[in-house]
């Protein structure tokens, strides 16, 4: 493939909803499910794009993600208009493989555009975003709004498997690795779609809190919370050895860098007042934390709903 291809494939895909500056956007709307689902989620709480940079965005996203939802607008360069001028200078040669090392710089949109939505469901639409952020009872909402954005991340990279559906999504995600997807895609098949996202929420959610690994109840956890989101629904995972199978897949797929993740979670909780010594909050059971919150239970099944199928 050529880069000039990429660029009619750009033209090609745009449509409603869609963002022609954005490189890949039309593609990704139109084969990734989940990509598509979130889009159409966020657009329809009210959320719009910008290449405008509120709160200095493009310098340092962590620091600006309390004026992206402030402001409703979630904002990206303009990646096509680069490639095109490249495509200029020698018409028909440049292919992707020559953009391995310097390719334009990348939109993570279906991450932000997953923590507009979850921000919206767990949260409202309060008048000041900070003072919400920093509320005493916040924090279960904020770890869950990065868990969903984790959530929707590894599902879309799940549905990019390969060729230029795959290099397209490498350049509007954070996430390049699909841990487990065997096993998931396993899952899903014998359990449902929305089970599944909801324990991948809750393994993510757990890491968030600074677990490793699940624990042996943790699955049997799950499927008591899957339950009280929906009580028409039966327990999904009926056979210890299934449970197993789904802890063991669900552990792979939970492991971040520790330093990363305690100096990103402590360098965005300390901005909204908490002390430095973040580990200190985390001490409690997230699922148990879950349970016991029956709004964020609540919304937590509309988010799995919105990430699992075509309803926005």
């Amino acid at each position: 493939m050529k880069v000039s291809e990429l660029i009619e494939l750009q033209r090609a895909h745009h449509g409603p909803g869609r963002l022609r500056g954005n490189l890949g956007d039309g593609l990704l709307f139109a084969k990734n499910p989940f990509y598509r689902r979130v889009r159409l989620a966020t657009l329809a709480r009210g959320f719009r794009y910008t290449t405008e940079d509120p709160g200095s965005y493009f310098a340092f996203p962590l620091a600006a993600l309390d004026t992206v939802l402030e402001k409703r607008r979630v904002p990206y360069r303009d990646n096509v208009a680069a490639l095109e001028r490249l495509e200029r200078v020698r018409p028909g040669f440049f292919e992707p493989s020559d953009l391995a090392g310097n390719r334009p710089l990348p939109n993570y949109l279906i991450h932000e555009s997953a923590h507009a939505v979850a921000f919206h469901e767990l949260f409202g639409r309060p008048r000041d975003v900070k003072r919400a952020l920093a509320g005493p009872d916040s924090l279960l909402g904020i770890e869950l709004g990065e868990a969903y954005a984790m959530t929707a991340e590894y599902f879309a990279a799940c549905a990019a498997s390969a060729g230029v559906h795959r290099w397209v999504f490498s350049i509007n995600s954070y996430r390049q690795r699909t841990p487990a997807r065997g096993t998931i895609g396993e899952m899903v098949r014998d359990l449902g779609l929305e089970f599944v996202v909801f324990t991948v929420l809750l393994a993510f959610l757990s890491n968030l809190f600074f677990r490793e690994r699940l624990a042996r109840t943790s699955v049997e956890q799950m499927v008591e919370l899957w339950t009280a989101v929906d009580r028409s629904q039966r327990a999904p995972v009926a056979k210890p050895a299934a449970r197993r199978r789904l802890r063991r897949a669900l552990s792979e797929l939970m492991p971040m860098n520790p330093e990363f993740r305690r100096d990103t979670t402590r360098l965005f909780l300390t901005m909204f007042g908490r002390p430095r010594r973040v580990e200190k909050l985390f001490e409690a059971d997230p699922l148990e934390l879950l349970g016991r919150n029956a709004e964020a239970l609540a919304a937590s099944g509309r988010l799995v709903r919105l990430l699992a199928s075509d309803a926005p």
